[in-house]
């Protein structure tokens, strides 16, 4: 136990400065664990509304196609329990404190916003000049 405190702070100090440059931390001004948490669940619940106007938005490019075969509902299923697995074990590896919420609603929102991208850039730009369908999240 004493090990894993000695190491968890470090870490999440290395983990905080190997942000990204245009990543913000999310919740700075929470003055408690329970106002983190509500703000990170709303943070999270914006990051998944964004995911599901986008994930609308390609289902209705490809209904345009007659000849499409593509699976993206199948796909998309396979992600959620793919977020589900992987951020449920971010918590479990974090659970020695309260930092296990922060770190499983930042994997969560993290791999939120990914998904977003990668639906927009498979189905929603163009590799011409073609403006996209909706902006580059």
């Amino acid at each position: 136990m004493k090990l894993l405190r000695s190491i968890a702070l470090p870490l999440a100090c290395t983990l905080t400065l190997n942000l990204p440059a245009h990543a913000e931390i999310l919740c700075q001004a929470s003055k408690t664990t329970v106002e983190e948490q509500q703000c990170m669940i709303a943070e999270l619940a914006k990051a998944d509304k964004k995911l599901v106007t986008y994930l609308q938005t390609a289902r209705a490019q490809l209904a345009k196609t007659s000849d499409s075969k593509l699976n993206l509902d199948e796909a998309q299923k396979a992600w959620e329990q793919y977020r589900t697995t992987h951020c449920a074990d971010v918590y479990t590896y974090w659970a020695e404190g309260s930092i296990r919420y922060r770190q499983s609603a930042q994997c969560q929102i993290d791999l939120s916003q990914q998904r977003t991208h990668d639906i927009w850039k498979a189905y929603l730009s163009f590799a011409d000049s073609t403006p996209p369908v909706l902006a580059e999240p």
